[in-house]
């Protein structure tokens, strides 16, 4: 992961590579308590959007804002791609990339509160590479919801089955889970049948979360 930071750092008109953010960045992601939003996330994140790249209007910032996009962590607040959005704006501002890269790379942060319909490509990417894990092998799906139940622990069992039900209906209902073509045609109808798996399972007594 340091050589794919340092390499994104070179591309970027910048004459130092913030090393010490690195650390900082891997030091988040690998905070107690963090089951499915960690390094591995990350890395999986990368993965699927290294297929992608070639969309990307500016994909060293889609790049950036997947480095920082769960760099803030915390299931107890909802505010948690704000402060991730403003620590991205803080280091690329004290890189020297101007304003207007802060700005876009924030926007594309907020992007994965996954809250409203988005447009712009870069955006696009974003959004559905965070939530490529929904279409993923049922295995890996399945892991993940247990690695989100353990990350909301501290909610009680039958409240967290509510939300979770909600959240995961909120995706069903939408006319597409994926905003960008290329990702519905990659995992579209896997997501579908994952969804409607949890959802069913969350409602049944048995329950693997």
């Amino acid at each position: 992961m340091e050589d794919r930071w340092k390499k994104l750092w070179q591309k970027l008109p910048v004459d130092i590579v913030p090393q010490a953010v690195f650390e900082k960045l891997i030091q988040a992601y690998s905070s107690t308590g963090r089951f499915y939003h960690n390094l591995t996330h990350l890395n999986h994140c990368f993965s699927i959007f290294d297929q992608t790249r070639f969309l990307a209007a500016y994909p060293e910032e889609v790049e950036l804002a997947i480095w920082f996009h769960d760099v803030v962590y915390d299931t107890r607040r909802d505010d948690n791609e704000q402060r991730s959005a403003k620590w991205a704006e803080k280091v690329i501002s004290q890189s020297g990339l101007s304003s207007s890269v802060a700005e876009r790379v924030s926007d594309l942060i907020l992007a994965t509160r996954h809250r409203a319909e988005v447009w712009n490509t870069d955006t696009q990417l974003v959004a559905d590479v965070d939530l490529s894990i929904l279409g993923a092998d049922p295995e890996l799906f399945w892991r993940y919801e247990r690695n989100i139940r353990k990350e909301y622990a501290w909610i009680p069992e039958n409240l967290f089955k509510l939300r979770r039900t909600e959240i995961l209906y909120s995706f069903l209902s939408c006319q597409y889970i994926y905003h960008h073509k290329q990702y519905r045609g990659m995992f579209e109808e896997k997501a579908r049948f994952n969804l409607k798996q949890a959802v069913e399972n969350l409602s049944d007594a048995g329950t693997v979360l």
